[in-house]
């Protein structure tokens, strides 16, 4: 127990500081490691780091960021906005049900929060406030949307607790779907009954020819998921060899199809993708070496045993491990919360009967709670630097949108069969 509240402190400490993330976790796991063994052995470090990387399943994660800059740079986001408009843009508050379902679309395609509350915000934000929504709503929605993007498959926090877990990706990712329709429908339903209250305007009916035009035109990218998920699903790809085949679906249609990506523009796309593989890939490395360290230090077996002397209920446990995940994920984003908590959690969860793939469907749902909430929230600062809209509005204008995550984390956890139905 004194390991583990050193290395709280310490993060929190060096967090506030302002310290890079996989610095913080490295000062963390050192000092549990010398507070437990001693001396420290670096070639050991160094080994754990290089395991906690070398994984066949996490070849995946490049993978699918190289997919979805890809997408991000060929106009997928504006035909899959024309599409939505054409289904649902014509219902009182219509152009916020396009940002919902566009979300959906797209987290189908990109997995990632932060790359569909850009896309999406930059174009919707504007039209929102020209047709008369509320700044703050238009801002909160598209904020809050971009949150379904890691739970609709392919889901980046998804495939790291398939690998901190040892857990099926393929289980993972048909669980996914469940919350993340109920997500969008909810926040749909939200979005009617303000309408209705404020007077939001419909959009105009499509016709047959135009409906049939934007559906065309979609096509072409909503096939993806289906190359993605059918891939893995019908055993004929693994995740990361479906991770493979999405990016030359993308490679093609970027230059052959919609002829908007250009060869030369190939560097740059793979430069930034590169980039955001190795801030993420080089958190995993570290959290490899404190997990090796939590487990020398025996703190998932500490916390096994607090958590089962307070309660034998499992929905009291879930609820306490909820309430320390919302926590967890003002300070953390989604990646390292789940590379950290679920080393500590797991025993304890097998221990209650929980389904460890139940369990990392809930951790994701329950961390996307956090991209909305200061002072990490990283949908809120990019939804504020792509708008112009105050980031202090905008954390009060997601609030009903995360009392709508809760509320579904809870009838997660009274029916857990609603999530692995499917399994």
């Amino acid at each position: 127990m004194q390991a583990l509240l050193i290395f709280v402190g310490v993060l929190l400490v060096m967090l506030a500081l302002g310290v890079p993330i996989f610095i913080s976790l490295g000062v963390g796991a050192i000092s549990i490691w010398l507070l437990s063994m001693g001396a420290l052995q670096p070639a050991l470090i160094i080994q754990k780091m290089f395991i906690g990387v070398d994984s066949f399943t996490l070849m995946a994660i490049p993978l699918f960021i190289l997919t979805g800059e890809l997408m991000n740079y060929g106009g997928v986001s504006r035909r899959l906005i024309d599409f939505a408009q054409s289904l649902v843009g014509w219902i009182r508050g219509g152009l916020g049900f396009v940002v919902v379902v566009t979300c959906m679309f797209l987290a189908a395609i990109l997995g990632s929060s932060s790359a569909c509350s850009a896309m999406v915000g930059a174009v919707l934000i504007p039209a929102m406030v020209a047709a008369g929504y509320d700044e703050d709503f238009a801002g909160g929605l598209v904020a809050s949307s971009g949150g379904i993007g890691p739970l609709i498959p392919p889901s980046t926090p998804m495939l790291l607790y398939a690998v901190a877990a040892g857990q099926s990706v393929a289980a993972l990712f048909l669980a996914g779907y469940v919350p993340g329709v109920l997500v969008g429908v909810a926040f749909m339903i939200y979005t009617y009954i303000v309408a209705r209250k404020r007077h939001y305007p419909p959009g105009p009916k499509p016709t047959v020819k135009s409906f049939f035009s934007s559906f065309g035109h979609a096509l072409i990218p909503l096939g993806l998921p289906i190359i993605i998920m059918g891939g893995i699903l019908s055993g004929v790809f693994t995740a990361t060899e479906s991770a493979v085949a999405a990016v030359f679906y993308c490679l093609i249609i970027g230059l052959f199809v919609y002829r908007e990506i250009r060869f030369k523009d190939l560097p740059g796309i793979f430069l930034r993708a590169a980039k955001s593989t190795a801030m993420m890939l080089v958190v995993v490395a570290v959290a490899s070496f404190l997990s090796y360290a939590m487990t020398i230090a025996q703190i998932p077996q500490t916390v096994t045993k607090i958590i089962t002397s307070i309660t034998n209920n499992r929905i009291v446990f879930l609820l306490l491990v909820n309430a320390v995940l919302i926590v967890a994920g003002m300070f953390l984003d989604a990646g390292c919360a789940i590379i950290i908590l679920t080393p500590v959690f797991l025993p304890a969860v097998i221990a209650m009967g929980v389904d460890p793939v139940f369990f990392g469907v809930m951790m994701t749902v329950n961390l996307m709670v956090g991209v909305l909430t200061p002072p990490v929230g990283m949908n809120l600062f990019v939804t504020s630097s792509v708008s112009g809209i105050d980031i202090l509005r905008l954390s009060k204008a997601v609030m009903p949108f995360i009392f709508i995550l809760i509320g579904i984390i809870v009838l997660m956890v009274l029916f857990p069969g609603m999530v692995t139905f499917m399994l």
